[in-house]
């Protein structure tokens, strides 16, 4: 995983310097086609643990104002040192820029978005014993997202992005409490599962993209 992610991201610097470095104007930026990879923190989670992970990304404009955002995340999550969550997000977004649209070297590029993702999740309990407790817990979810973002140009063609977006679960629930078990005198875990639930949580994405095709557009 980490050599295919060390030669994506080689492929991703070759590619900013190998493609035009011509500016690109506010209205000849639909169907520009973007790849990226990212990485992701998951906050207010299970028992106050924070997530970490990592994914990919593509990205194709509709329009000066208008791009949309198809990622893919894993996100692992420590909690309290005697359990561990996993989640696998797999989504898309609408990006609106309501401001400044010119995507040009050196230049912010503010946008908000809202969009719908699939995830699974699993929460077990480290090591192999387990009471009926905290039997291991599955789930399979839909959520949808917004938020606020903004991307900064280091090249006509490359950017860096950073992402905001609340996301709520729908659907069945995973609940953990960490307890002092009387018994050992050590921290233990409760796993449960809701049948019906909301789950929120903050995500917060640094993403690094850039063009690797103009689909539809021609210029003049």
């Amino acid at each position: 995983m980490k050599k295919f992610i060390s030669l994506f991201f080689l492929t991703l610097l070759s590619s900013s310097f190998s493609f035009s470095q011509e500016g690109s104007g506010p209205n000849n930026e639909s169907g520009k086609l973007q790849l990226g990879l990212r990485s992701t923190v998951s906050t207010f989670s299970d028992a106050g643990a924070n997530g970490m992970g990592a994914g990919g990304q593509f990205r194709l404009k509709l329009g000066s104002r208008l791009n949309t955002d198809w990622f893919a995340d894993y996100i692992t999550t420590d909690i309290s040192g005697i359990a561990k969550r996993t989640d696998y997000h797999i989504g898309w977004s609408v990006l609106y820029y309501p401001f400044n649209n010119d995507i040009r070297k050196g230049k912010f590029t503010p946008y908000i978005l809202a969009g719908h993702c699939f995830d699974w999740t699993a929460v077990k309990k480290n090591g192999n014993i387990y009471a009926t407790y905290n039997v291991p817990q599955k789930r399979f979810s839909s959520a949808v997202q917004s938020g606020v973002g903004a991307h900064y140009n280091l090249a006509d063609n490359f950017d860096v992005s950073l992402t905001a977006q609340y996301m709520l679960h729908l659907g069945k629930d995973i609940n953990t409490h960490v307890f002092q078990n009387e018994i050992t005198g050590q921290k233990d875990i409760m796993i449960t599962k809701e049948e019906i639930g909301l789950e929120g949580h903050l995500l917060i994405n640094l993403s690094l993209n850039v063009y690797v095709a103009d689909l539809w557009n021609k210029k003049k």
